[in-house]
């Protein structure tokens, strides 16, 4: 993956949504910077800066929570042709509630909050596109969170894995099963009842 490669990939994924000038695609090439992440790398920490935001070429990404007991609360999984931000952050506040980890070597385009703010004055239409993903990203959530209180945990992993088919060849059953909101020994015991079912 070279960093001509990656503009390219975003520049696509941006003109899916919103319509762009070809010199627009100069200033994405000035201001977003290819990065490859090691498995267990982070693009932010909980705690920490979180001014970077990513776009994934390849890889897959967790965001989680880590509370005052030290348990782990993953709040969704990101793909390739995937936006990381931690939306929490705001203002002059540059410190993330949530970790943003990969799960193995990736890839990402990455650009931080000031050369942000840069882009979307040097490119107008991106303030639309953000709008977009920002509500996408918003109506995930809230399904999400509709589906943890008014479904049980076996309803909630059938729907996961419809909308993400494959996600148990990329990602750990311990980090499915906190996402589920269960244990590990919960989701393998969900799992047997459901294999035996077919």
């Amino acid at each position: 993956m070279d960093h001509s490669a990656g503009i390219e990939l975003l520049f696509q994924n941006i003109s899916k949504r919103v319509p762009l000038e070809p010199q627009d695609k100069m200033h994405f090439k000035d201001l977003f910077k290819l990065q490859k992440f090691d498995k267990k790398s982070f693009l932010f920490n909980q705690g920490k800066s979180g001014e970077w935001n990513g776009f994934v070429l390849t890889g897959t990404w967790r965001v989680f929570h880590c509370d005052d007991k030290g348990s782990e609360h993953v709040l969704y999984f990101a793909f390739p042709d995937w936006w990381l931000g931690d939306m929490t952050i705001n203002g002059s506040e540059n410190t993330a509630f949530y970790s943003a980890q990969t799960l193995e070597d990736s890839y990402l385009m990455i650009i931080n909050k000031e050369q942000k703010e840069q882009l979307l004055m040097q490119v107008p239409a991106l303030e639309r596109f953000f709008r977009i993903i920002t509500e996408r990203h918003l109506a995930v959530l809230q399904k999400r969170f509709l589906l943890t209180i008014s479904t049980n945990a076996v309803e909630r992993y059938k729907e996961l894995i419809q909308r993400s088919p494959g996600i148990e060849q990329l990602v750990p059953q311990h980090q499915i099963a906190s996402y589920l909101g269960i244990l590990p020994e919960s989701l393998s015991r969900m799992k047997k009842q459901l294999n035996s079912k077919d």
